[in-house]
């Protein structure tokens, strides 16, 4: 099947599997952030010090409209230099979709990684996004979610974790597992594709405003355009979770409305 991509060029739908392989060598990691002040500081520092050198291409915080903001804060020029980070700020919160978009249009890496602002990677996480964003540049590939211990910011226990979710008839999601290494939808912010597939695909709807919904119109992007969605049973991301703890209690403001953002997907 012959489509046209954005700038109207011709774009072959059922490519051949031999002219989507490539070499990708760095990672763009970007991080939208809001208000989330000194989880920002150790998520950055826990992406750069896990990361290789000569992969981690840049850190990229978008700060969404944090009052004050974060680089005047935790994220101040002295950081920026040392973690390889720069930041980029919205004067007014627009939501996480918005900041992600920015961060996005903004990476210059060869494969483009989003995580939450309240993460931290285990060592080796890139390995599988290299090897597997390399065998396909069309494809999208989520890590194994695991829980975050927000005391020592490190992975709690060993292994486990959550990739793969399914659509539900009231424009929903719900978490299952297979044996296969395919995804049918993502549950949310923790992905990566190439930078080329980003634009290719248009990246985030810029009509969608805060967050919630863009999980699911980035799984029909994928598998309607082209590519596909693949789990790496070999990557690790350690996830804060909302719990009783005060301390998980989300940070960003709301703006936006997630039943019409599902709507649009």
């Amino acid at each position: 099947r012959v489509g046209r991509d954005l700038q109207g060029q011709p774009f072959y739908v059922d490519a051949d599997p031999a002219t989507l392989t490539w070499s990708p060598r760095t990672i763009s990691v970007i991080l939208p952030c809001a208000e989330e002040r000194e989880y920002a500081f150790k998520t950055v520092k826990s992406v750069f010090e896990n990361t290789p050198r000569d992969v981690l291409h840049e850190i990229i915080v978008v700060d969404d409209g944090s009052n004050p903001p974060l680089a005047e804060t935790h994220l101040n020029a002295e950081v920026q230099k040392r973690y390889n980070t720069k930041v980029l700020r919205h004067e007014s919160t627009i939501g996480l979709i918005g900041a992600k978009k920015t961060g996005g249009d903004a990476a210059t890496g060869d494969i483009s990684v989003f995580f939450d602002c309240h993460v931290a990677p285990v060592p080796g996480w890139h390995k599988a996004f290299i090897r597997l964003i390399g065998e396909n540049y069309r494809r999208l590939v989520v890590p194994q979610i695991t829980a975050l211990d927000i005391d020592t910011w490190m992975q709690q226990g060993s292994g486990g974790g959550m990739a793969k979710c399914y659509l539900t008839w009231d424009a929903d999601f719900k978490w299952f597992d297979s044996d296969d290494m395919y995804v049918a939808v993502i549950s949310g912010g923790l992905l990566g594709m190439s930078r080329r597939w980003w634009f290719e695909t248009g990246g985030y709807d810029e009509k969608m405003l805060g967050w919630g919904g863009e999980n699911l119109d980035q799984s029909l992007r994928m598998w309607l355009c082209g590519g596909e969605i693949v789990a790496a049973s070999d990557s690790y991301v350690a996830h804060m979770w909302r719990t009783g703890d005060r301390r998980t209690f989300a940070r960003y403001w709301h703006v936006g409305d997630s039943g019409k953002n599902r709507a649009r997907a």
